[in-house]
């Protein structure tokens, strides 16, 4: 009986000793249970602002500098067909004749005058002064050619120069000469010419012939 008493007694002292231990526990205040998606939303802010700071304090990435574009290559030429024939051009115009270097002559004085009056058969000299203003020696290659009209004297046609003519000074030539049978107006034609036979000046005599 006491045993059983006894057991009671210290089931209820145990009993009582829980209720303080739980009133005491009721009595300081629990701490707060933490929201996991709260601290994920916290630790993630904290990440945004580091790497923010971070980029702030690196340097600015330099821009590349543009690339050169490349020339284009030139395209490659066209190969000739050579069973075709190819055609040569014409020459323009006449083909000059080519002139000793610095041959020139000028006209100085001559006898008798244009407009000169003969007798029906008179005999006379044409006489006839050139000068040598170039700056190539006339030898005795250099020639007065009849050109047309009265040949003056029967069939001579080429008058030379007889000695070397130095730039500076002159030659004269005497042409021996007749006046026709037939009154009229005559006009007699010669050109000065050089070796090579191209033209230096021109020469002429018109007179009249009277019975």
């Amino acid at each position: 009986m006491n045993t059983k008493i006894r057991m009671i007694a210290c089931v209820s002292g145990l009993a009582l000793f829980a209720l303080v231990l739980s009133a005491c526990g009721k009595a300081a205040p629990a701490e707060p249970t933490l929201d996991p998606n709260m601290v994920f939303t916290q630790v993630a802010e904290t990440v945004m602002v580091s790497m923010t700071q971070t980029a702030q304090a690196m340097p600015p990435t330099p821009t590349s500098e543009p690339t050169a574009t490349t020339a284009p290559t030139s395209t490659t030429a066209p190969t000739v067909d050579a069973s075709i024939p190819t055609k040569t051009p014409k020459p323009v115009g006449p083909t000059p004749t080519v002139q000793h270097f610095g041959d020139s002559a000028k006209f100085n004085t001559q006898s008798p005058m244009d407009g000169k009056t003969f007798k029906v058969g008179e005999e006379f000299a044409f006489h006839v002064c050139l000068g040598n203003n170039g700056s190539t020696d006339w030898t005795t290659k250099y020639y007065l050619e009849w050109v047309s009209g009265n040949r003056l004297w029967s069939n001579e046609k080429y008058f030379y120069v007889g000695n070397l003519v130095k730039p500076g000074d002159k030659w004269c030539f005497d042409l021996p000469s007749v006046a026709p049978y037939t009154p009229g107006t005559y006009v007699t034609r010669w050109y000065f010419k050089n070796p090579d036979g191209s033209f230096m000046l021109e020469v002429y005599f018109n007179y009249k012939v009277q019975a």
